[in-house]
């Protein structure tokens, strides 16, 4: 089941063509319960954070991808071929690999607190450790969506406390925080994402053809 993940972005996570997921896709509700709801919801200047004109409308399929790499990009893919009249939206860290997405009709920026207009769909797929402050920085996506369509933040099935091989599932207990600064960042991002209304998925192990 992927209730609440809009379609393409299902596709892009799911399909054997370009991803192998070794287990289900599990659409989490991490703690408290109380927020167990789950929503979906140019180069060489680099503008800082979203800059959609004023006298430019905002689409009800735009899409804001904070993080577009591999996942990021075959996202891109997927929506665009669902969406063809889109505009597709990319925060990154520096502008390495600006020119790269333009090409393939991304239009870049750099991550920042900045927002002319909001969008309906945010994927959040930048890894934590290039940051100092990963929750911080899902805080700063979060502002920039606007609430209408869905909110999605790729985590990662690590903060789950299985360490005898088994099965593992969205209701298996986590790592309790204190005991690991890898999954306490993974945790206190999740929460931020459900407290906006988003949606956290617990990705496994994710595999393209050439990684």
């Amino acid at each position: 089941q992927h209730t609440g993940v809009p379609e393409p972005i299902y596709k892009a996570m799911a399909s054997t063509y370009h991803y192998r997921l070794p287990y289900p896709l599990p659409l989490t509700a991490a703690p408290p319960a109380s927020a167990s709801r789950c929503r979906f919801p140019m180069a060489s200047t680099a503008p800082l954070g979203v800059t959609v004109s004023t006298s430019e409308s905002v689409g009800q399929n735009d899409l804001l991808i904070v993080g577009p790499g591999v996942l990021g990009r075959i996202v891109a893919e997927k929506w665009r071929q669902e969406h063809p009249d889109c505009k597709i939206y990319g925060q990154t860290a520096t502008t390495d690999h600006h020119s790269e997405l333009t090409k393939i009709g991304i239009i870049p920026s750099l991550k920042g607190p900045r927002v002319d207009q909001k969008v309906p769909y945010v994927i959040f797929c930048a890894p934590p450790y290039r940051t100092d402050d990963y929750p911080g920085d899902l805080r700063v996506a979060a502002s920039n969506w606007s609430g209408e369509g869905s909110f999605l933040f790729t985590s990662s099935t690590a903060v789950y406390d299985c360490n005898d091989n088994g099965f593992c599932g969205e209701d298996s207990p986590c790592v309790p925080i204190g005991m690991s600064p890898r999954t306490d960042v993974l945790l206190k991002a999740e929460n931020v994402v459900l407290e906006a209304g988003g949606c956290a998925l617990r990705l496994a192990g994710l595999y393209i053809s050439s990684q």
